[in-house]
Parts: structure tokens; sequence; C-alpha cells
């Protein structure tokens, strides 16, 4: 049994903003996203729709969808776009948004 509950503390490891948004820091939570969410209804209950990803440095990094299972809009510095299941993106800048409308 304390073996389950360890597992999903760190699964769910993130902190959240005033608005609910989820906010994620550290590399593994980072490489984990959305995809810790089954719908995006249940995304929408536990970070209000909005994920935050925070960086140290201001730099370009690839983003994929492979594993998801629905779409979001994803926002960098530069642009807002629809991120679709299965394409991969290139985003820039120390803080880049997914959310659901």
């Amino acid at each position: 049994m304390k073996k389950h509950i360890f597992i999903l503390i760190f699964l769910f490891n993130y902190s959240q903003t005033n608005d609910n948004f989820c906010i994620v820091q550290n590399q593994k939570d980072k490489y984990i996203g959305l995809k810790r969410f089954k719908t995006a209804q249940e995304f929408k209950k536990e970070c209000n729709g909005v994920m935050i990803f925070k960086y140290k440095k201001d730099a370009c990094r690839i983003f994929t969808m492979k594993d998801m299972k629905f779409n979001v809009y994803i926002k960098d510095k530069h642009t807002t776009s629809y991120f679709k299941i299965g394409e991969d993106k290139k985003v820039c800048g120390k803080e880049i948004k997914e959310y659901i409308k």
C-alpha cells in the first residue's frame, strides 16, 4: 500500500498557481508533461486546463505530442499555435504554456 501511495505522489509532482494552473520545473516532470492526464477533462480539472513549463535558460527546444491523448494549444515567447497529437514543435523561451480552451 505504501508503495502505491509513493508512486502517485511521485508522478504528480507539480506546483500550482493561484489560478490552479500546473507548473513543472524539474526535468522528469517536464518529460511526463501532459501524458499524466488521460483526458482533456482530467487536465482541466487538475490544472484548470493550463500547464506551464519553466526553464532556467531562454533557449529553443523540441516539444512532442507523440504519446498524447488530446490536442492542446502551445505558447512560447514568439507564437501561439495548435499542437496536435503526433506532432513535434520547436518552441523558444524560459516559459512554455500548453493549454486547452
